[in-house]
């Protein structure tokens, strides 16, 4: 019997030991997080694909093993990222969200509008309205701010319809991924420009 417990003890320490857990397991992602990682994955993308091909296939990192590793290192503590193991783990919980975003290439998206401000368009067709109520204006100048809130307006309702896409393209992914990771809707948007951006490893 006391054989039977100790190999139980021992399977179970060994299962244990093999499934080692990364130290940063639970901690929440946040936008400065994102940033960096997009930032950092764009640079290794580009100069040091080996690298991330090589935690594509390992849970844990040894530097011994990591082609270029000063330079990966530099890379990451730029970008914010202490040591592997961090980068590990947001990558392992943002790379989801990347694959979410490569599986629906046809939807439409305009990640550089989410954060366009309309506030200066509105104030220069109201300026343009006043300029109308003129009555000594001359029918050349009246032409030419008509012509002038014409295109205010159709650019402002383009931007608009455009919000209206993210809108949904934002509740789609969302739909896809993770929801404890509570990524904001920038942060969504970061990773739709880096899915478009970078290698497909």
């Amino acid at each position: 019997m006391r054989f039977k417990i100790l190999a139980y003890t021992f399977i179970i320490a060994a299962a244990l030991s093999g499934c080692r857990k990364n130290k940063y397991s639970g901690m929440k992602i946040d936008s400065i997080d994102v940033e960096g990682y997009v930032q950092a994955y764009t640079i290794l993308d580009d100069g040091y694909k080996d690298f991330l091909l090589y935690i594509k296939d390992h849970s844990t990192a040894d530097s011994n093993a990591i082609k270029d590793y000063r330079k990966v290192m530099y890379t990451l503590s730029s970008n914010g990222f202490p040591d592997i193991e961090y980068f590990m783990y947001v990558h392992n919980r943002l790379s989801p969200v990347v694959e979410a975003i490569a599986q629906n290439p046809g939807v439409e998206r305009y990640p550089g509008i989410g954060t366009a401000d309309l506030s200066f368009m509105e104030a220069g067709e109201r300026e343009y309205r006043k300029y109308l109520e003129d009555t000594t204006l001359s029918e050349d100048k009246k032409k030419f701010y008509r012509e002038q809130m014409s295109q205010i307006e159709t650019t402002m309702l383009d931007i608009m319809n455009k919000k209206e896409k993210n809108k949904a393209w934002l509740a789609l992914i969302r739909e896809n991924i993770d929801a404890s990771l509570e990524l904001s809707d920038t942060d969504i948007m970061q990773l739709t420009i880096l899915e478009s951006e970078v290698s497909h490893l």
